[in-house]
């Protein structure tokens, strides 16, 4: 099995100090990204969404593409017209 950290640290070995700040940044911003999500599931679940149709659609906007639900709400809501 491979060691994942171990690749890490070799990696980093060959990247100039710039691009380690940005591998950092980048670390920082998916640990925030999980941390918004677990949240968010956490104060959808005590709303109990299973039982509200309005509420298990939170979230749809972050869904990945198409990103146009607000140009075409009809057509999503309803099918196309």
């Amino acid at each position: 099995m491979i060691d994942y950290k171990e690749k890490v640290l070799k990696e980093l070995g060959d990247l100039s100090k710039e691009k380690i700040n940005e591998v950092i940044d980048f670390i920082g911003y998916i640990k925030a990204k999980d941390t918004r999500k677990a949240r968010r599931d956490k104060k959808i679940d005590a709303f109990g969404t299973r039982d509200n149709v309005l509420l298990s659609i939170v979230g749809i906007g972050e869904s990945a593409a198409p990103h146009d639900l607000a140009q075409n709400h009809d057509k999503y809501g309803y099918g196309d017209l």
